[in-house]
């Protein structure tokens, strides 16, 4: 069953559950026409067996077989219901009987309310024996009703009820298989659609429509969604690889050629020797540099950090850092200390991060940073200013861009990928905030960065 097709395992399930009703129901019915009818043929031998005696009890103390054939009603149940009578003395020997159609068991004075039942040379009877007392004669009256009739009417009714379970277990299979073929049709569309994208790498749209709000309008709403989300991730990973590629080829050529220069005559020449190696390890730098941006990138896909950083320390962490790495630098807090932003520590230290990196690497001046928060009813505001070189307005709008850089002279010397704004960017708007900036050209660049109010639970 394990290979079965849902649509198979529906059909049968659906035929057997309605068989196996239907079934039961013929079985209930049955047995309830059985029994019916049985207390049916007790009740008319019994009424049978009241009348004759009622008869001979009336009509005696001398009857003659005239008196018994002028009773045309007797008769007439006797032979329509295929019953027989006989009348014994008081020593059980038959003395007349009437419609000898039915046989009779042997004869015992034993008397019993009920009907028994037995089978007399292949046929069904009931028979039963009562006291008889008229004039002069004493005796007993045996009534013995045969059951053929009854027996040929449970079997018709048996084989009719075993037609209509079978052509019920058959209709049940085609309304099953009907019924499977229209309620997995959406689910068919559906799978062909993923095994089309799947064939397509994901590149095409949904094109399947499935307009009723179910559990497959949920689930094709849940397909869209993350086939949006699977596409734009390969989109993303596409242009990402494209661009690493296209960036980490500059820095390999020229390692590549100075390696291949010092191969071939630049050992022996120590200037020659000492630039390459300089210029190479330049190069390795910036690849290193491009190469933890990316894995800082990454690790932002699949976070499980708490949604609340304390915008104080995260600026007293950045101040002990960066008086180690650039004592020059000036880095101020403006705001309350216990403003909280609801994204994690690391993420706020990482965009905070960034921001101060560029600040220093653009800036011809003593580095001087001022980090200030603000709050209104629904919004924390983090603001990001600097003295800086300041950056051109036409270039405002590319800076987020991937692997955009402003000053290319300057990254050459102080390093740097292209990457810094665009991961800022990305993780802003990934825990739902707005980042705006406004530079002017020689006095500095300030970022404004919006998140949703932190509500503390």
């Amino acid at each position: 069953m394990k290979n079965w097709t849902l649509q198979r395992k529906w059909t049968y399930a659906s035929a057997i559950s309605i068989f196996l009703s239907f079934l039961m129901m013929c079985v209930i019915l049955y047995f309830s026409l059985y029994n019916w009818l049985l207390i049916s043929e007790e009740k008319i031998a019994q009424n049978t067996l009241n009348e004759v005696a009622n008869f001979f009890e009336s009509k005696g103390p001398i009857i003659s077989i005239q008196d018994i054939q002028r009773n045309k009603t007797l008769l007439n149940q006797l032979v329509n219901q295929e019953q027989s009578v006989r009348i014994l003395n008081a020593d059980g020997i038959e003395v007349l009987r009437i419609n000898d159609v039915s046989p009779f068991p042997a004869f015992s004075p034993t008397l019993t309310n009920d009907f028994e039942r037995e089978k007399l040379n292949n046929q069904p009877l009931l028979h039963k024996v009562a006291e008889i007392d008229f004039g002069l004669f004493k005796g007993y009256v045996q009534i013995s009703h045969s059951l053929e009739s009854f027996s040929q009417l449970m079997r018709y009714i048996l084989i009719a009820m075993t037609i209509f379970t079978m052509v019920a277990l058959i209709l049940s299979a085609l309304i099953g298989y009907s019924l499977s073929s229209i309620l997995l049709k959406p689910l068919k569309e559906l799978r062909n659609e993923m095994q089309e994208a799947k064939r397509t790498k994901f590149l095409n749209q949904v094109n399947f429509q499935y307009a009723t709000n179910d559990e497959i309008g949920e689930l094709l709403k849940i397909y869209k969604q993350l086939m949006n989300e699977v596409s734009e991730t390969i989109t993303r990973q596409d242009e990402f690889i494209y661009n690493v590629s296209h960036e980490l080829r500059t820095p390999v050529q020229v390692v590549e050629g100075h390696l291949s220069l010092l191969n071939r005559w630049g050992k022996e020449d120590p200037k020659v020797l000492d630039d390459s190696l300089h210029i190479a390890l330049t190069e390795v730098q910036k690849m290193k540099l491009l190469i933890e941006e990316m894995l800082k990138l990454a690790k932002r896909e699949h976070s499980n950090e708490e949604l609340q950083a304390r915008v104080s320390k995260i600026v007293f962490d950045l101040q002990q850092k960066y008086r180690i790495l650039s004592p020059e630098v000036d880095i101020q807090f403006k705001g309350n200390d216990n403003d909280m932003i609801a994204i994690p520590s690391t993420v706020l230290e990482q965009i905070m991060g960034n921001l101060i990196d560029n600040a220093i690497k653009y800036n011809e001046r003593q580095p001087q940073i001022i980090v200030e928060v603000s709050n209104s009813a629904r919004q924390t505001i983090l603001s990001l200013s600097d003295n800086g070189v300041g950056i051109p307005n036409e270039l405002l709008p590319k800076i987020f861009n991937r692997f955009f850089i402003v000053d290319k002279a300057r990254t050459k010397t102080k390093g740097g990928s292209g990457l810094g704004l665009s991961i800022v960017k990305r993780l802003v708007s990934e825990y739902e905030g707005v980042i705006h900036v406004e530079s002017e050209e020689k006095i500095g660049t300030k970022f404004d960065i919006t998140f949703p109010k932190f509500r503390s639970e």
